[in-house]
């Protein structure tokens, strides 16, 4: 018993590599062995490999057994050396597992997904857009970067996490930013001035940016801007897009209140109602941007811009150029029956 006691403290201090290859070694071995024991109880190796498995997991169905003495001292063996290597074969990897999983909670572990989200830094305003991620988008996979959490805020499965300062290259990287299809920095809460949130804000753009041009990578950058006439610095680094919260609010509330109900309607575009805002392509049979608005007036769908230009309906008769990015709104049913 003493033997077998430091024999089993060794194994257990193994590589986990070497007590992989062991176990395999042990189970394949042990399979030919019996067969060349038995060979008219054990028909051919894989019946000794059916016996061999149901002794070391100690299932035992005894539908196939050693019936020489031979191959019953082999058993006697299996069952001491054999079950003893595969419990512990089978407690590393359930360790494994359970460490891989602490380390994913906690943000330790390199993002292999790849076409996903990146929202950086865990506020309020990005739980909200999260959920709206997750409600609309059913393949959607998003990663968090932050350095105040400790630990993944949302147990989701297409939800992944990242902890470190996302100014940090190595955190970027980390979350795998070239593999990702968009980025959205929200303005930090812990800040007391505006503008050191924003100036935060700036600090991770500009480090974004500089990633996208030393592996000439476009990344698509859309940051949460708290003062608008900061937006000019955001411009400097080509960030793509801003959502300038504050000014929005107080241009909203004034407009609600000179013209009552253009709020709600601005709130049903920003929530899950069944009118939405969606995106499509210019379609070969569009010539100019009156053509589509007819075309998608009679499928139940209003043409608002190309882009962020909303002076098209200015210029109606001018062509629709091949890359447009036409903006429209209207239902589910009716977005699902003019992109098919």
């Amino acid at each position: 018993m003493i033997f077998f006691k430091h024999l089993f403290v060794k194994v257990i201090r193994l590589n986990n590599w070497f007590l992989l290859l062991s176990t395999f070694t042990l189970v394949l071995a042990s399979s030919y062995f019996i067969y060349f024991l038995e060979p008219d109880t054990f028909a051919d190796p894989f019946e000794g490999l059916w016996w061999t498995m149901t002794t070391v997991t100690t299932v035992g169905y005894g539908d196939v057994s050693p019936t020489t003495g031979p191959g019953k001292i082999f058993a006697m063996f299996l069952y001491i050396i054999g079950i003893g290597i595969m419990t512990i074969f089978i407690g590393k990897a359930i360790d494994f597992l359970s460490v891989r999983k602490r380390l994913k909670e906690a943000g330790k572990l390199n993002i292999t997904t790849e076409d996903h989200i990146i929202l950086i830094n865990w506020t309020k305003k990005a739980s909200i857009t999260l959920d709206e991620l997750l409600k609309t988008f059913e393949d959607i996979s998003i990663v968090i970067i932050d350095e105040a959490v400790s630990k993944i805020p949302i147990l989701h499965e297409q939800v992944e996490f990242v902890h470190g300062n996302p100014a940090n290259t190595d955190v970027l990287f980390q979350a795998n930013l070239l593999k990702s299809k968009s980025v959205m920095v929200f303005a930090s809460e812990d800040s007391v001035a505006t503008s050191q949130a924003d100036g935060q804000t700036l600090l991770i753009a500009t480090t974004l940016e500089s990633i996208g041009k030393e592996y000439e990578k476009n990344i698509y950058t859309i940051c949460e801007v708290l003062e608008s006439r900061h937006i000019k610095a955001f411009q400097h680094v080509s960030v793509e897009e801003f959502i300038t919260a504050n000014d929005t609010a107080a241009h909203l509330a004034a407009r609600s209140i000179l013209y009552n109900g253009s709020s709600e309607i601005i709130r049903q575009l920003t929530s899950n109602t069944a009118y939405d805002l969606y995106s499509i392509s210019k379609k070969d049979t569009w010539q100019t941007y009156d053509d589509a608005r007819s075309d998608l007036a009679a499928q139940g769908a209003m043409l608002i811009s190309n882009g962020n230009d909303l002076s098209i309906i200015k210029q109606l008769s001018a062509p629709i150029p091949n890359d447009a990015k036409l903006f429209i709104i209207c239902d589910e049913s009716a977005y699902e029956k003019i992109i098919s």
